[in-house]
């Protein structure tokens, strides 16, 4: 757990990486009363439902980018359950080669609170 994960309050902080997009729809799935804001090139949303984030992601994100998924799944600390999903998408040869490419893809997708919603 980093400090400032501790600093916010987190509790039971995991995370893992894995290769296209299957974990993040896995997270909508098992999140799925719940709401979520999206965060990437363009789009700035809140209050979007599970269903909406799951067509998002099969339809709305290119098939010519190669994706990369992190998803971070924590505790608060009113012990209720959140996810954070960053969705990072390269095209060429900009990831082997470790270099900036305007095109490159990045979409954060976070659970809201339930008093929120």
């Amino acid at each position: 757990m980093f400090w400032l994960d501790r600093l916010k309050g987190h509790t039971s902080v995991e995370c893992r990486e894995s290769e296209g997009l299957g974990s993040a729809l896995e997270m909508v799935e098992i999140f799925k009363g719940r709401t979520f804001k999206v965060r990437g090139r363009g789009i700035r949303a809140s209050h979007v439902p599970a269903d909406e984030i799951a067509r998002f992601v099969q339809e709305e994100l290119p098939r010519y980018y190669t994706y990369t998924t992190r998803v971070e799944t924590y505790t608060d600390r009113q012990k209720v359950h959140h996810v954070c999903v960053r969705i990072k998408g390269w095209i060429g040869l900009s990831r082997q080669m470790n270099r900036y490419n305007p095109f490159d893809l990045t979409c954060i997708i976070r659970t809201e609170n339930p008093a929120s919603a």
